[in-house]
């Protein structure tokens, strides 16, 4: 059966990359991956990856292999921001219009003196100043929860499935991957390495 070109690739950079004596023990072909496992470390080859393309660890320091879901934690941290200070804004500006507060503060009865004049006056600068930030706070707190349901949305949009490949002292190596070939890959991987008799999610 003929190569495909990331498999012609694959299998050049490997020859290219490989130790004097090191052989290859596994290899795996992911939808726009390649992982091999040598007698001395673990590759992987990434071409349609994000910051890394090739990645590689010695034998020893492969921790574990799962699948785990990921998505942009931007739309996830933004949807949370968004909902929380949505429902802040919402709440306090519900509290305060059916509170009556305003109501009976706005309606207290003149009475003679300068002070308390001055006192009546001051009260009813603050009724029509919270009255004006009750009518913002509703629409603002309301604009914010629509966010957070559109960021959500996003978030959930675009997730999708990594190969996550842990390894000692280091950050784990990710693999974008789709579909049931992730939890096989995993297995393999976790027999190949000798972590195979560790609980794995997946």
């Amino acid at each position: 059966m003929e190569q495909s070109p990331l498999s012609q690739a694959s299998d050049d950079r490997l020859l290219d990359m490989l130790f004097a004596g090191e052989e290859i023990e596994e290899e795996i072909e992911l939808e726009g991956a390649r992982i091999a496992v040598t007698s001395h470390r673990l590759l992987a080859f990434m071409p349609e990856g994000g910051e890394r393309r090739f990645d590689h660890e010695d034998r020893p320091n492969v921790l574990d292999a799962r699948v785990q879901a990921a998505g942009k934690p931007d739309y996830l941290s933004w949807s949370v921001r968004s909902f929380v200070y949505g429902l802040l804004l919402v709440g306090c500006g519900y509290l305060l219009n059916s509170s009556g507060l305003l109501t009976n503060l706005d309606g207290t009865t003149p009475t003679e003196g300068d002070v308390i004049l001055g006192l009546q006056q001051m009260v009813g600068m603050m009724v029509s100043a919270f009255t004006l930030l009750t009518s913002v706070l509703l629409p603002v707190g309301g604009v914010l929860l629509l966010a957070a349901a559109v960021f959500g949305a996003l978030y959930v949009t675009t997730r999708s499935e990594e190969l996550i490949i842990e390894r000692a002292g280091r950050d784990p190596i990710r693999v974008p991957v789709n579909g049931d070939e992730a939890k096989d890959a995993a297995r393999r991987i976790r027999a190949a390495v000798g972590t195979s008799s560790k609980p794995s999610a997946d």
